[in-house]
């Protein structure tokens, strides 16, 4: 019985030691990433997919191959679409812009990529003309950057312009 007593006089005498904490001053300490977001207006996101001229390769990330046609996805920026009917000389025909793109995945006729927060499914039938056939708003969470695991609060919706999201990272100078 002492024994208890002297254990629950301990524990007591512990958590009057314990302050309050902040969280985010823990987990959302504003010097906590070496990047900061690229933002752009949901209104203009949602009408940012499209077939332009071929760029050149920058920082590409996934790689999938489809009838004749492979697909690089560019870090944050959009598809390389090469023409590789004849592998000995591939020709790039043109970039498929998608603001925020990390991934790519193709099922069918149709090309799946996130553009930002989003979910996008764009039908392939008649490259180079591309059609949009479904949206899917907020599918995902907005990307975290490189060096973290979490959005820091400063960034959050309710801290930077309305009606923003984030399509990316760049490094701070």
């Amino acid at each position: 019985m002492k024994r208890s007593l002297l254990l629950l006089a301990m524990a007591a005498s512990l958590s009057a030691c314990i302050t309050e904490t902040d969280e985010s001053e823990i987990w959302f300490d504003e010097e906590a990433t070496e990047y900061t977001p690229m933002l752009m207006a949901r209104t203009e996101l949602e009408s940012s997919v499209g077939f332009v001229q071929p760029k050149s390769l920058g920082i590409p990330a996934k790689i999938y191959f489809k009838d004749r046609y492979v697909f690089i996805s560019e870090r944050y920026e959009g598809v390389h679409v090469i023409d590789n009917n004849n592998p000995a000389q591939p020709v790039n025909v043109g970039f498929i812009t998608a603001p925020g793109c990390v991934d790519i995945a193709i099922k069918g006729q149709t090309l799946f990529v996130d553009n930002g927060p989003d979910l996008v499914a764009i039908d392939l039938t008649n490259l180079p003309q591309l059609m949009v056939t479904e949206r899917i708003v907020n599918a995902f969470p907005e990307h975290n950057p490189p060096d973290l695991a979490y959005i820091p609060s400063h960034f959050f919706g309710e801290n930077r312009p309305a009606g923003t999201v984030i399509i990316g990272w760049v490094k701070k100078n």
